[in-house]
């Protein structure tokens, strides 16, 4: 057995392969979800797969962190003959050429091998050597435990779930989860001769585990859960209370944050957001009868003139509130300057943030209801562009009001 003088030390972090494997992952969420079960060592290995469809090498590459950068090596005189698939292979999985001398074989493969585990990446290997039309494993060729062996570095089990219902030989594209179980490391020095017996066992064993699970977001299920119980209806309320105190958030906001985990509680949140905000109001108001006004970020002077003009009504000018974008909180406090009875001003504020609070969140929950399969999984990616737009919306009606007179 050779020493590890020709395999190099991880390459680390990389922009190409992070790039890849971000691209991979949100493809394999996006048609139907995409899981990885198991963990392996960080050091250059040979990954043995399964093999049962084009998607595979993607599900590979999606599974491994960019430190790892798994790469599969490809014939030349097929794979890279033509400009456009040799920028494909290139961009897509980062896949290396190798020449089939003398018709390809084991020389092939060593030559990819020393391209890869040379620069310490992790090589990709399907021992069948093509793909299976029926998802079931065919012969194993020994080449990866003799690479295994030659190269001195550990061969990992890799079961592929999922990718022969996805992309089935000479089929087009069927969404459906995909999942990847990793094996037990094998190493060198426990691989005996050519024998893929090991190799075989554990993949038999992974993929007998069953068929592929849809797969979700971890800030979904929490959210999902929270909602279920009297954490989802406990955190509304105080949403609701605070935004109508000095929180500068609108409540609207909890339905769209929180409430579209869980589509079918997002009207029980709404009855507890209009609850908080009552009690929040009256809080407020009377606090501004005795003369204490809490901070009210991201207000203008003319919204506080609007308030005031509206409040000098009655009660009843609460509703206005529901449609000019002025934080609830001025009105409340117009109020208690107004000195407005405390029994109309909850009516009108539970009538009036009732009505908007179960309009709003009977169309969120719809529309949760309709892309419930698409969030579950892009849960994080929906938060960050939720906050991007509300975050621009609300920058563009504090410019709308700064440029209205305050008097």
């Amino acid at each position: 057995m050779t020493s590890r003088r020709r395999v190099g030390l991880p390459p680390g972090f990389n922009l190409a392969g992070a790039a890849r494997h971000t691209l991979w992952r949100n493809v394999f969420h996006l048609v139907g979800g995409y899981k990885v079960r198991g963990s392996a060592p960080y050091e250059a290995m040979v990954i043995v797969a399964n093999h049962s469809s084009h998607a595979d090498t993607p599900a590979l590459i999606a599974a491994f962190p960019a430190p790892y950068k798994p790469v599969v090596v490809a014939a030349e005189d097929y794979w890279f003959e033509k400009r456009w698939m040799r920028l494909a292979l290139k961009v897509a999985i980062g896949a290396v050429p190798v020449h089939r001398k003398g018709g390809g074989g084991y020389a092939g493969l060593v030559e990819g091998a020393q391209a890869v585990l040379g620069a310490g990446s992790s090589l990709l290997v399907f021992p069948e050597g093509t793909r299976s039309t029926d998802g079931t494993m065919g012969e194993m060729r020994s080449g990866a435990v003799r690479i295994a062996r030659e190269f001195d570095v550990p061969l990992l089990p890799v079961a592929i779930v999922g990718t022969s219902d996805l992309l089935p030989k000479g089929g087009r594209v069927h969404p459906g989860p995909v999942e990847v179980r990793l094996g037990h490391p094998i190493q060198p020095e426990d691989l005996v001769d050519d024998d893929m017996a090991p190799v075989v066992h554990q993949l038999d064993a992974l993929l007998a585990e069953g068929p592929a699970t849809a797969s979700e977001s971890r800030t979904w299920r929490t959210l999902h859960r929270a909602m279920d119980g009297r954490a989802g209806m406990a955190g509304a309320a105080a949403w609701g209370f605070a935004e109508a105190v000095s929180w500068p958030v609108t409540m609207e906001m909890y339905l769209a944050l929180v409430g579209v985990a869980h589509p079918r509680r997002i009207l029980p949140a709404a009855a507890w957001l209009t609850a908080g905000s009552v009690a929040g109001v009256l809080v407020t108001a009377e606090l501004a009868r005795r003369g204490t006004h809490p901070p009210a970020p991201l207000t203008t002077a003319s919204m506080r003139t609007a308030a005031a003009e509206h409040m000098a009504v009655g009660a009843r000018g609460v509703w206005k509130q529901a449609v000019n974008g002025v934080p609830v909180k001025l009105y409340a406090a117009a109020a208690g300057e107004a000195g407005t009875p405390r029994l109309p001003l909850a009516v009108h504020t539970a009538g009036a943030r009732g009505a908007r609070a179960v309009a709003m969140g009977a169309a969120m929950g719809g529309a949760a209801a309709v892309a419930h399969p698409v969030l579950r999984r892009f849960y994080g990616p929906y938060l960050g562009v939720l906050g991007i737009g509300y975050a621009a919306g609300l920058a563009l009606v504090i410019r709308s009001w700064r440029r209205k007179p305050s008097s």
